[in-house]
Parts: C-alpha cells; sequence; structure tokens
C-alpha cells in the first residue's frame, strides 16, 4: 500500500521545483493529500494527519510531530532545515523521524555561482561594465592599476573554504582546472577525511590571511553565528577576495561592509542579513563589492533539482529503503543550531 503523503510546499510553487516526469514519479509512489501550493488549513489537517507518513513542506508549521502518530519522514523544500524553534528534533530523533533538507540540490547551482563572483571581482567584470555605461571605458590599453586594484585570474592562486559541505564539494571540481591549491576551516570534519577528498585542513588565521580566494561555505549554526567578526575580516589580504554564498548569519555584516567602503579587500556577495536589502544599505556603495540578490540558487536547473531529489527519496521510502538524495539532519548538528 502507497504511504500517505502531505504535499504542502507552500513557499515554493509546485511548477517550479517539480519536472512534470518527477511530479509524475511523487503521484505513482505515494497517496498524496492535501497537495496545493496554498498552506493546508488546521481544520484539513486534523483529518489527515492520523494517517500521514510523509510530509513534503516549505517549512514547518504544524505545531508538535507527535500529532502525525505514522510520520516516518519531513522532506523540507525552501532550501534548509526547519528552524528548532519550529521543530521539535528531539521528539523526531527519538521517534525515529527522519528530518531531510533538500539544500543538496542547490549545490551545482551556487557553485557556479559562486565562481561567477569570484572571476566578476578578480577580473573586474561588473566594475568594468558599470563603468563602460556611466563613464570613460578602462580600455586594455590604459592603466590597469583602477581604484579597485589590478585585476587577476583564478588560475594558480591558493583558494580556501570555510566549511566543506555539499555546496564546497560541488564547487571543488569548478575549481580544479584552474590549479589551484585548496585549504580548508571545517571544525566538523576529521582531518583525515580533508585530506582523503584532496583539501589541506587549516585553521581559520592561516586561511584567512593567506588565501587569494575565501569561499564562505559553511552552514549557519550558533556556534558559528558572526564567527567571521570584525578581528577575523581584518585578517584577510588585501589582494583577496571574498566569496560569501551560505548565509550572512556566519559574518558580521555590518563590518565587513565597513572594511568593503574602506577598500581592505574585494568580495561577492550572494546573501544578506535583510531580503530584500534596504535601499539605502551602505554595501551598496561599495565599489570593491560584486552583489547578487541572493540569486545562486535561482534558476530552473537548480529548482527542479529538488524536485528530482524529493521524489528520489520518496521512491526509497516507500520501497522501504534508506533516503540518499536529500540531507539528513544529525543531532549534533541541530543542536548546535539551538
Amino acid at each position: 500500500m502507497k504511504p500517505t503523503l502531505l504535499f504542502d510546499p507552500h513557499g515554493r510553487k509546485t511548477s517550479t521545483i517539480f519536472s512534470p516526469d518527477d511530479l509524475a514519479r511523487l503521484h505513482a509512489a505515494a497517496r498524496i493529500v492535501w497537495g496545493r501550493d496554498e498552506p493546508v488549513p488546521e481544520t484539513e489537517l486534523e483529518k489527515i494527519a492520523p494517517d500521514v507518513e510523509i510530509i513534503v513542506a516549505g517549512g514547518w508549521r504544524y505545531g508538535d510531530p507527535s500529532r502525525f502518530p505514522r510520520l516516518r519522514a519531513i522532506l523540507e523544500v525552501s532550501g534548509g532545515f526547519p528552524s528548532p524553534a519550529s521543530l521539535d528534533y528531539e521528539t523526531c530523533f527519538a521517534k525515529g523521524i527522519r528530518v531531510l533538507s533538500c539544500a543538496p540540490a542547490f549545490g551545482p547551482a551556487v557553485a557556479e555561482m559562486a565562481l561567477g563572483l569570484a572571476l566578476a571581482a578578480s577580473r573586474q567584470i561588473a566594475w568594468t561594465d558599470r563603468m563602460f555605461r556611466t563613464s570613460d571605458p578602462n580600455w586594455s590599453h590604459s592603466d590597469l592599476d583602477t581604484a579597485i586594484g589590478e585585476p587577476f585570474t583564478h588560475y594558480g592562486r591558493q583558494v580556501g573554504f570555510i566549511g566543506f559541505g555539499g555546496l564546497a564539494r560541488a564547487l571543488k571540481p569548478l575549481i580544479e582546472p584552474f590549479g589551484c591549491d585548496i585549504q580548508v576551516y571545517d571544525p566538523w570534519l576529521t582531518d583525515t577525511y580533508l585530506r582523503r577528498n584532496g583539501v589541506a585542513p587549516v585553521d581559520m588565521g592561516t586561511l584567512l590571511s593567506t588565501s587569494r580566494f575565501i569561499y564562505v561555505l559553511a552552514v549557519p549554526s550558533a556556534e558559528n553565528r558572526a564567527f567571521l567578526d570584525r578581528p577575523a575580516l581584518e585578517l584577510v589580504r588585501r589582494d583577496a577576495v571574498l566569496l560569501l554564498m551560505s548565509r550572512s548569519h556566519v559574518v558580521d555584516f555590518d563590518a565587513l561592509t565597513e572594511l568593503l567602503l574602506e577598500g581592505r579587500f574585494r568580495a561577492g556577495i550572494d546573501v544578506f542579513p535583510d531580503e530584500p536589502l534596504p535601499a539605502d544599505h551602505p554595501i551598496r556603495r561599495a565599489e570593491h563589492a560584486v552583489l547578487s540578490s541572493h540569486r545562486a540558487g535561482a534558476n530552473a536547473e537548480g529548482l527542479q533539482s529538488v524536485g528530482r531529489a524529493v521524489a528520489d527519496d520518496v521512491e526509497a521510502l516507500a520501497a522501504g529503503l534508506v533516503p540518499f538524495a536529500m540531507q539528513q539532519a544529525q543531532p549534533e548538528f541541530i543542536r548546535l543550531r539551538g
């Protein structure tokens, strides 16, 4: 018998994250209830709660997970795990309820954007385009030492990854053709594991002070809130590019803004503490920054990878197998998210 699946992706649109084929696979694997883009009303939820085994949702808004006595898995499609303030993870862990995030689906698209922002900043692509449209272009036969420093290539440069999760592992193959050594700071992983994956484990100070490209890829937790504070950011080389790709949570954004306005280093930024960003935010004036409005994963391929991962794991769950496509919440990490 097919498992009963509450399909409530509100926050995403079904047509955006599911191809027709993947949506058909979902319906073939499970008995879908609700199945609309609008949030399921409480009155409907009360009717279906006793039978629900799998929940596909854009966020946790259902209260105590124990109200679903047959619940086996929660598949989140917004891009991150539900906040511990909204979902009782201890109950989920105790009852064997898997909590799965679609974050890995965005890895390739975000990795590509990270490299794009790195090149836009180091080769001054965005700055040159702006100058071409608003004033006298900086032609190649003129002085290359511009107001934001000299352009430089990615080839052979020291690269640093802060975090070596799914996003970093998607980015690493894109960096390798440039012949760069990659060093990594990730306190969640052993040095042996990092070396086995072809990267060098280092402390944060070494990474910040020696890397020309610093990719900030760490998943946010209670432990790493603003851990890239002003003293840490002041270690960044003046000829470096910092790429903020995971969450602004991990950076003291005020300090980052001030340092960029001072011209201390360059940056490519896709995530911000407030989205939409206020029109008068000073980061908008930073000549040394290339800014992207949280668009790294916002493309058809990246979004439909979410539906593919959901369909893969629902098929696995329906067959009594271990889900493999989405990221599963681990107690140690969730407790630190706090």
